[in-house]
C-alpha cells in the first residue's frame, strides 16, 4: 500500500511544478494519479501551444 501511495506522489508532484508553465491549472496534475489521465496530460504538454516563455 505504501507503493502505491509513494507512485502516486511520483507522478503528481512532477505534473503539479510543469502544468502551469503551460497554461494549464496546477489541480489538474491530481488526475495524473490514473494512467490514462497521466498519458493525456503529457500529450497536451507535447503537443500544446508549448511552456509560456518559450521561443519556438
Amino acid at each position: 500500500m505504501i507503493w502505491l501511495v509513494l507512485l502516486s506522489v511520483a507522478f503528481v508532484v512532477p505534473f503539479w511544478r510543469l502544468l502551469p508553465d503551460y497554461g494549464i491549472n496546477a489541480w489538474w496534475g491530481l488526475t495524473a494519479i490514473f494512467p490514462l489521465c497521466a498519458l493525456i496530460l503529457l500529450y497536451l504538454m507535447a503537443f500544446g501551444p508549448g511552456r509560456q516563455g518559450d521561443r519556438r
